[in-house]
């Protein structure tokens, strides 16, 4: 039987979105050995390149700095194993973090393209596209 891949995509997100999940829930749609790129931006000027195992250390690191955290999916676009996920992410500064005091918003416009293999996320490659940032 072949899932969806969106219904993984779906399912990951979630995850991610959930400041309450715990980072051994990635496990479940996502494969040891994946790989995570996340191309130039305002968190990372220069991008970054994660293994599954860096990948679960961030997502906790992030539920720590954060105190909120939604994304809101405008669409899946999907091509046999790739799903191309356009979304609006939006977090809240739990602490402060740099110049930026504890509550500060941060959004940032996302295309992720995933790719997915036996149900499971094998590659993640972010574009993300941080608005300014206007300090609480």
């Amino acid at each position: 039987m072949v899932t969806d891949p969106t219904a993984v995509i779906e399912g990951y997100l979630a995850v991610v979105s959930d400041m309450d999940a715990d980072a051994a829930a990635l496990a479940d749609f996502v494969h040891p050995d994946a790989r995570f790129t996340e191309r130039p931006n305002l968190v990372a000027p220069g991008g970054r390149s994660r293994d599954a195992a860096c990948a679960a250390a961030a997502f906790g690191h992030s539920r720590r700095l954060l105190r909120e955290n939604r994304l809101d999916v405008h669409e899946h676009v999907v091509a046999g194993e790739r799903v191309v996920t356009r979304a609006t992410w939006i977090g809240t500064l739990a602490h402060d973090a740099g110049t930026l005091p504890a509550g500060t918003e941060l959004r940032a416009e996302c295309c992720m393209v995933f790719t997915v293999r036996d149900e499971q996320i094998v590659d993640q490659e972010n574009f993300d596209c941080y608005l300014p940032v206007e300090a609480a």
